[in-house]
């Protein structure tokens, strides 16, 4: 999972081919470590359908803010530089598939 910053969000999420699945975390929290590790394995299995990105909330507090992550992990799908889904707190796999 690639690790996306305030800098490089826009390209490497809104302005996307492909949707996005954004995993929102801090260092923490933890219950997002093993949300990541579930949404790594997923990504796998979505290899070059969708794109796996995870967000530090504290060191995007523009981004975060945006975006009303208030709960970690959040995890947001973007497709087409919109949101067409938003889940709050841990997830399994079943979940995320």
């Amino acid at each position: 999972m690639t690790e996306v910053t305030e800098q490089d969000f826009d390209e490497q999420v809104l302005n996307s081919d492909l949707p996005v699945f954004a995993c929102f975390t801090t260092s923490w929290c933890r219950s997002c470590f093993p949300t990541c590790l579930v949404a790594d394995e997923v990504a796998n299995r979505y290899k070059g359908r969708i794109k796996f990105v995870k967000i530090d909330k504290e060191k995007a507090p523009e981004i975060s803010d945006e975006y009303h992550i208030t709960v970690v992990p959040s995890l947001i799908l973007f497709k087409d530089s919109q949101i067409t889904k938003k889940l709050l707190g841990y997830q399994d796999k079943v979940a995320l598939k």
